[in-house]
């Protein structure tokens, strides 16, 4: 990506969906209590957010009181659903007016699939932190998905390269939400694939079980090595199958994703600099580092040496005493991750 590609995309849902809140979680450092402060948007609030250095996202927050949803519909429905890469449509789970929620969601992406039939739409449903788990409203989430999956088939009917539809539980109080927007910015880099590519030879190339790139503002996870982000187990790589990567969390790269903005936040009030960080458990050995200005780089093994060899390296002591380090070579490494930079 050696030009700015620029990506329009629209946050749409009723008034009191969420939206604004998890753009500031996500795009703006802003805590989940934070967002208590927040006020209504009031029509369409526009920002551009760069991410990767030359991908730029044209975010549209448009407010979700009903006259503004219906002017959106009349007035402004060229402006608003012109050249759209994503609709995310946000859904309050907790709200007591689905079936108008519903209407409202349905106009607009018929909207959309007459505008811009290629957009991808997400829905997120949010505010799931809110019924206990024997709720009705959250029993029903299957039955709500399934309404907007036909919805979507009956209006894409007939549509030619009509974009996907996908559907994610969210919460601004979990890493659900980071899973959710992560499958969004994967979907809008345009050399995704090229970069797994890389992330998967580079993996192979170490001998590791896992490789991931996350973008290093919103620490959303881009990519990873072998299989895509959300891969059912049956749909693993050999290589993965054989390093037990079906038996680790499934939701790593968004409790990583969690995790590692809320220890920036530390590390911002104390006026110290994350650089990354290393992690042995038991069976296993985490590294975190960056890969470029805009990204970072999780390597997840199973080889102890590397733990061993980068323990020893920051102790003193006679250089025979050390172990020998895993078997590849740094100028190799710094080959592999040069290529790796550049598809980032």
């Amino acid at each position: 990506m050696s030009s700015a590609s620029r990506r329009k995309v629209l946050l749409m849902g009723k008034s009191g969906s969420g939206k604004t809140s998890m753009r500031s979680v996500i795009f703006s450092n802003y805590t989940a209590k934070d967002t208590r402060r927040l006020g209504a948007t009031i029509d369409v609030e526009q920002s551009a957010v760069r991410l990767l250095g030359s991908l730029v996202l044209n975010l549209w927050d448009c407010g979700g009181q009903d006259a503004f949803l219906d002017n959106y519909l009349v007035a402004q429905r060229d402006t608003i659903f012109t050249n759209v890469a994503v609709l995310i449509y946000v859904f309050d789970i907790t709200s007591s007016e689905w079936e108008k929620d519903v209407h409202y969601f349905e106009d607009n992406l018929q909207a959309l699939r007459e505008n811009s039939a290629d957009a991808g739409i997400w829905v997120l449903i949010n505010k799931m932190d809110l019924v206990d788990k024997e709720d009705p409203k959250r029993l029903m989430y299957a039955e709500r998905r399934a309404e907007i999956l036909a919805m979507n088939e009956r209006l894409s009917a007939g549509v030619d390269n009509a974009g996907p539809c996908r559907i994610f539980p969210t919460s601004i109080w979990d890493e659900s939400l980071y899973k959710a927007w992560s499958s969004v910015i994967h979907y809008l880099i345009p050399n995704i694939k090229l970069i797994t590519e890389h992330l998967t030879y580079f993996r192979d190339l170490i001998k590791a079980a896992e490789v991931a790139v996350f973008e290093g503002e919103t620490f959303l996870v881009m990519a990873k090595s072998g299989s895509p982000l959300d891969a059912a187990e049956v749909e693993l790589d050999a290589w993965e199958s054989e390093r037990g990567v079906g038996r680790l969390d499934r939701q790593r790269f968004e409790k990583v994703s969690e995790i590692i903005k809320s220890f920036r936040r530390t590390c911002q009030r104390t006026g110290e600099q994350f650089l990354g960080f290393e992690a042995d458990f038991d069976g296993c050995v985490v590294v975190l580092e960056p890969l470029t200005r805009n990204t970072f780089m999780l390597v997840i093994t199973t080889d102890p040496r590397l733990s061993e060899y980068a323990t020893a390296d920051r102790e003193t002591g006679p250089a025979d005493t050390h172990p020998q380090p895993p078997p590849w070579s740094s100028t190799t490494l710094r080959r592999a991750r040069s290529t790796l930079s550049r598809s980032a």
